[in-house]
């Protein structure tokens, strides 16, 4: 198997959607862009939408997985085996999770691989490191994938000096280049939190259109990226962790451990 850093950029990168309760009209913008340009993504979803729905027309191009609240107030549950039930039960076919909030510990991975069929978490958050790789997380409950990623719109929005050039740093990466989007962060091309604050949960479509950043934002990054890799063959959340070394690895099923 070759090295990550031998393998085409491309194939190495993969476009992470967080939807947070995004608006419909924000979801469906982000799918057109990635349709129109042939470009996979992997959604972690937070609630159901006919929007959302559409999504699932489009598996060659597009995997749902889920994205829970674990925190206090979720209206996803008031505790954490409530959280999973209700987002698998959202996206029944799911096999990864990054969790809102990067909420994490051991025993709420253990508790994930216990009682669902996700294999695969994406909540390791490694700002622009440049050797990311899969790594196999050992828990009580059984073997857990991890695909760390190094970029994040709204984390880049708190740099001093943000960095919108996203396409260059995918291309400098030597390891995996995993990047995290927000659908209302790309309607909005927001290069901070202002029009995203004035918009609100409610903010209609000719709203978001008003407050649209002109100039560098996460929207031109997300289109620049999408044109860059337009030519390439981006992957999958599950296809990065499930390549040549993944194989067998169980995804899709509860853990062995948990049901011995």
């Amino acid at each position: 198997m070759p090295s990550d850093a031998a393998r085409p950029w491309g194939v190495r990168t993969a476009l992470t959607l967080d939807v947070d309760w995004a608006p419909d009209h924000a979801i469906e913008h982000v799918a057109e862009l990635l349709i129109e340009r042939g470009v996979a993504a992997t959604w972690f979803l937070t609630h159901m939408s006919p929007a959302i729905e559409r999504l699932r027309r489009w598996p060659g191009l597009f995997e749902l997985g889920i994205h829970p609240n674990f925190l206090p107030g979720s209206t996803h549950g008031s505790t954490p085996e409530a959280v999973l039930a209700h987002c698998t039960a959202l996206v029944p076919e799911a096999q990864s999770m990054r969790s809102h909030g990067l909420v994490q510990s051991s025993r709420l991975l253990s508790l994930v691989r216990a009682s669902t069929a996700i294999g695969i978490d994406a909540s390791l958050f490694l700002p622009r490191a440049r050797h990311l790789q899969v790594i196999d997380y050992p828990l009580e409950s059984g073997m857990l994938r991890r695909v760390p990623y190094l970029w994040e719109d709204d984390a880049e929005m708190y740099r001093p000096l943000p960095d919108w050039g996203v396409a260059s740093i995918a291309a400098r990466a030597c390891g995996l280049a995993v990047f995290c989007f927000h659908p209302i962060h790309v309607l909005l091309n927001s290069a901070d939190m202002a029009a995203y604050r004035r918009l609100g949960v409610a903010g209609t479509a000719a709203q978001a259109r008003q407050l649209r950043h002109h100039g560098d934002g996460a929207g031109s990054a997300f289109i620049a990226l999408l044109d860059a890799l337009a030519g390439e063959r981006a992957a999958k959340i599950s296809e990065l962790a499930l390549g040549p070394a993944g194989a067998g690895f169980g995804v899709g099923t509860r853990s062995t451990a948990a049901a011995a």
